[in-house]
């Protein structure tokens, strides 16, 4: 039981979802908007207030984690002390849940029961003044809590640190991925004014080939992830620009690899791995598909086989050899390329258009999301099925 087939990883941890790493890639700007933003708690003990806010994946929750880390970090380093909380607001998705968790950093046995808000944040008014100590509340997916109604709170923690005494405070970062403007009142869109608004746009494909390569130094045995695997996780991510599903999508490679003894994760673990998260290889998809796309997407699967890509050309030679394998006529060029655009739209294959050495271009094909050799065996059952039903009809 939990045998490995093969080594692959080296340390899981860095794979977790809340795995804070050291070095952030392409979020360097955010990290020193937050440091500009944050500079007068730094200097001056004065409360101070951030909005970050983009997609899913891009960076937001890590950033703000990593920004609190390093602050704390500093005024370590500085002989003083910094108290930060970290409150999920789809998980703790009442007002009540989230002072709940700001009081108890402070009183880990504080009652579930017994107080109102209003006590409980005079509470911890006490303790934080009691203390000396600023504190620095961080409110991730927020615009949960905003929907439900819940903007007091907001403003109430916004307007904190107002008669709170010297060297203490309550600074708040606020994640969302909407725009805070269209979801609180004025008076607390006051304190979240623009200047304090960080945005995260989503990871392009080379930042995701980055963010693969330094989690992969992290948690992967040295040499086992080749660029051509690496660059295939990121092509996945690059859809949804989203670098969480980019790490996902490489960790579950590598139990793939381990489970099957490779010594390196090639490139259909990666694919066996993004069909494990979803497939848009689906059976209704490809059972939908007419008798000359199935055909075609068959001889597309065959012709790539375990390569990242091939060409239009090469596909289309392979196509033929499977028309006449099923006794279909082969289609020309322009109704070929047909299918494969409209195979692209249902997202069972990809195109990309490549220079080549002398300087011409080239379309190539990929299949992004199931191992070509599992496409291709999937069509053949399909299309024998097809036959013999048509058999049994005559």
């Amino acid at each position: 039981m939990f045998d490995r087939a093969s080594r692959i990883i080296m340390d899981g941890s860095t794979f977790a979802f809340d795995y804070v790493p050291e070095k952030l890639i392409s979020r360097e700007p955010q990290m020193k908007d937050l440091e500009r933003m944050f500079s007068p708690l730094a200097f001056d003990n004065r409360a101070c207030s951030a909005f970050l806010w983009g997609g899913v994946g891009a960076g937001k929750t890590v950033t703000a984690k990593r920004f609190c880390k390093d602050m704390d970090q500093y005024f370590h380093d500085h002989n003083r002390r910094l108290a930060h909380v970290y409150v999920n607001c789809r998980i703790k998705n009442t007002e009540y849940a989230v002072v709940l968790e700001l009081i108890r950093y402070f009183d880990p046995g504080f009652p579930d029961r017994g107080f109102a808000i209003d006590e409980i944040l005079t509470l911890l008014k006490r303790k934080i003044e009691k203390e000396k100590i600023p504190f620095v509340a961080v409110l991730d997916e927020v615009d949960v809590l905003l929907k439900g109604n819940s903007r007091n709170l907001i403003y109430q923690l916004s307007r904190f640190s107002e008669d709170i005494k010297d060297g203490a405070s309550l600074s708040l970062i606020l994640i969302s991925q909407y725009s805070l403007a269209t979801m609180i009142d004025e008076a607390s869109m006051s304190t979240f004014r623009r200047a304090n608004m960080i945005s995260f746009t989503r990871y392009q494909k080379q930042e995701l080939i980055d963010i693969v390569d330094y989690r992969a130094q992290l948690g992967l045995e040295p040499g086992v992830l080749p660029d051509e695997s690496r660059d295939h996780v990121a092509q996945l991510a690059e859809e949804f620009g989203d670098a969480r599903f980019a790490i996902e999508v490489l960790e579950r490679s590598a139990h793939v690899a381990e489970q099957n003894g490779e010594s390196e994760i090639t490139l259909d673990c990666v694919r066996i791995a993004a069909s494990s998260i979803y497939s848009d290889a689906s059976e209704i998809k490809l059972k939908n598909l007419d008798l000359n796309k199935k055909i075609a997407l068959l001889a597309i699967s065959r012709a790539i086989k375990s390569a990242a890509s091939v060409s239009m050309t090469k596909c289309e030679k392979t196509y033929a050899v499977v028309c006449e394998e099923y006794n279909v006529p082969a289609k020309k060029h322009t109704q070929f390329y047909t299918y494969v655009q409209d195979m692209e739209k249902l997202s069972l294959l990809r195109t990309e258009v490549k220079r080549e050495p002398d300087g011409g271009r080239v379309t190539h094909i990929s299949i992004d999301k199931i191992p070509p050799k599992e496409l291709a065996n999937k069509l053949e059952y399909l299309l024998d099925y097809e036959s013999r039903g048509e058999r049994d009809l005559e």
